[in-house]
């Protein structure tokens, strides 16, 4: 998720940060902010014949262009996953360079982070239309939305010159509040899972245009005070962040470093970083919180990218399961059972069963898909499970 970032496939820790050739930004987003926390996968439909059914599974993806159109992108496209079924309903226009996503707990409302517009648009998801945009900073990148649904807060990367903010938006009255200070360049934002503290990545100066140096902090906001904590070190050019349920361990996807780091969220200690075979792009970890999923790019992997397991407790990869070129996005299923990727490179959504470690077949979707998140409906409570995808590139 998402903003620094890298262009669709490139060979090494960089490329996703110059996903766009002409200087523009492409963020990645949790998914993101996007691609951390659980959800409920609301009730299952029975009938006399049938085994209990999983509830209808949308995955909200956002397009930033692709081609010469590349950060010129201004599309939301539901895709209905029921039962694999894959129906791409009609896109709904948001602000330029949709970067990052993050739905509200009650599934309703999708609040898209516009790196090129400076704002963010929310779309309600039973009527599929955009509302006004809410103004935030400058170069938006990555975006989480606390337990309640009362407050959305913003990464503000900026371009030229380099943003070092996140914006708090309160979600009723649709106002973005005062910035709180962070890094520099910041886009991967996750909260912990009671909502009081917000870890930013501090990616720096990545941006064609920007000046300062690359980032290698992560940011500890109290979001009650508004304090900062002492950054945490981590890898080069840190983009993505997930956490685990429990909120006891964070994880940093550093794209230069071409690695995770583990933090514990207790001491603020960075552990032993965890190399991975490509750049780093999202992370979402399981129900459980024994596994994180990580997707990884790069032009040396056998079909330009990969989901990667990672068993939390060792650190230790699991087997990979080849999957598209430049998976910027990750989420999973509310029911845990599948991972879906946007794949930048390849114009398509593909999923992975966790339990067979298959991808499935790819379902197209052109216009250079970046971030998303997944809504289980129709139930009116139902949570939304969303992911911050790999931060912006410009």
């Amino acid at each position: 998720m998402n903003r620094a970032r890298s262009v669709p496939g490139a060979s090494s820790a960089r490329g996703r940060r110059h996903l766009l050739a002409t200087g523009a930004i492409l963020g990645t987003g949790l998914l993101a902010s996007a691609c951390s926390g659980g959800a409920s996968s609301g009730p299952s439909t029975t009938t006399s014949s049938l085994p209990p059914l999983p509830p209808d599974v949308v995955a909200y993806v956002t397009l930033v262009g692709s081609g010469t159109s590349v950060g010129n992108g201004t599309k939301l496209v539901p895709v209905d996953l029921t039962q694999g079924a894959g129906g791409a309903g009609p896109a709904i226009t948001v602000g330029t360079f949709p970067a990052a996503i993050a739905i509200t707990p009650d599934g309703r409302t999708a609040y898209v982070a516009d790196y090129g517009a400076n704002t963010v648009t929310p779309v309600d998801l039973t009527t599929k239309v955009a509302g006004a945009p809410i103004p935030v900073g400058a170069g938006p990148a990555g975006i989480a939305i606390t337990p309640n649904g009362g407050t959305a807060y913003v990464t503000n990367a900026g371009s030229n010159p380099i943003g070092a903010s996140i914006t708090p938006i309160n979600l009723s009255k649709k106002l973005a509040g005062r910035p709180i200070p962070v890094g520099a360049g910041p886009e991967g934002i996750v909260l912990s899972p009671n909502g009081a503290t917000a870890y930013v990545a501090n990616t720096g100066a990545v941006v064609t245009g920007q000046s300062g140096a690359i980032g290698h902090t992560v940011t500890v906001v109290d979001l009650r005070t508004r304090k900062t904590r002492p950054p945490i070190a981590v890898g080069n050019a840190p983009e993505a962040l997930a956490i685990s349920p429990d909120g006891s361990i964070l994880y940093v996807a550093n794209a230069n470093s071409g690695s995770i780091t583990p933090v514990t969220t207790a001491s603020g200690a960075a552990g032993s970083p965890i190399g991975m075979p490509g750049v780093p792009q999202a992370i979402a970890f399981s129900k459980s919180g024994t596994t994180a999923y990580v997707a990884v790019a790069g032009s040396s992997l056998p079909a330009g990218g990969e989901l990667v397991p990672v068993h939390v407790a060792t650190g230790k990869l699991g087997r990979a399961v080849p999957v598209c070129k430049n998976p910027t996005g990750l989420a999973l299923s509310p029911d845990g059972t599948t991972a879906w990727l946007a794949c930048n490179g390849a114009n398509s959504l593909t999923s992975v069963s966790l339990a067979s470690g298959r991808a499935g077949t790819a379902i197209p979707l052109p216009g250079g898909p970046y971030a998303l998140a997944l809504a289980a409906l129709p139930a009116a409570g139902t949570k939304a499970h969303g992911a911050h995808r790999a931060r912006p590139k410009r």
